[in-house]
């Protein structure tokens, strides 16, 4: 993990037990009386994600039930190493590409929100992007992500023909 991930230390899930009913039923107590979940339960992952965005970015995502659900650690780990070496080139305006964004808008919503990087995403998939799309305006960051569809074989083609996010 990255030194500045504010995920370092193993999550409280007690605390996110107290603080949040909607994760309290997807956990158990284990012999020793702590408070456990199922990582092999998708909708326990789906909840968690969901409140970690919440709570620590304030953001308010939707993962599709058909669609994956991120790992907020390991996300927000990427974008902490990028700002690493955004820090060597001293660079003001940040603009970045994620590539086959998904529906979630992850990596976009995080760096937007976190650091105020203008993000573009692109996917192939309409439905993919229509959840991006509102995952974006649900949280007020149309103004520094723009999603984009994108043809399989040319994945970067309707991209570079745009503006990018401006």
């Amino acid at each position: 993990m990255h030194p500045r991930n504010i995920y370092n230390k193993r999550l409280n899930f007690n605390a996110l037990a107290s603080k949040f009913p909607e994760f309290k039923k997807h956990t158990t107590l284990d012999l020793k009386g702590q408070v456990i979940m199922d990582f092999k339960n998708i909708e326990a992952l789906r909840i968690l994600s969901k409140i970690l965005l919440k709570k620590d970015f304030n953001l308010d995502v939707h993962f599709p039930h058909n669609g994956l659900v991120p790992t907020i650690p390991l996300r927000l780990n990427y974008i902490l190493f990028i700002e690493d070496l955004l820090k060597l080139s001293q660079h003001e305006c940040i603009k970045g590409l994620d590539i086959g964004v998904g529906a979630s808008c992850i990596y976009p919503l995080i760096a937007a929100k976190k650091n105020g990087w203008q993000m573009v995403g692109t996917d192939i998939n309409a439905d993919t992007l229509t959840c991006a799309q509102n995952n974006i305006n649900n949280n007020n960051l149309s103004h520094l992500i723009k999603v984009v569809k994108v043809k399989e074989e040319t994945i970067l083609d309707e991209v570079l023909k745009q503006d990018s996010v401006s």
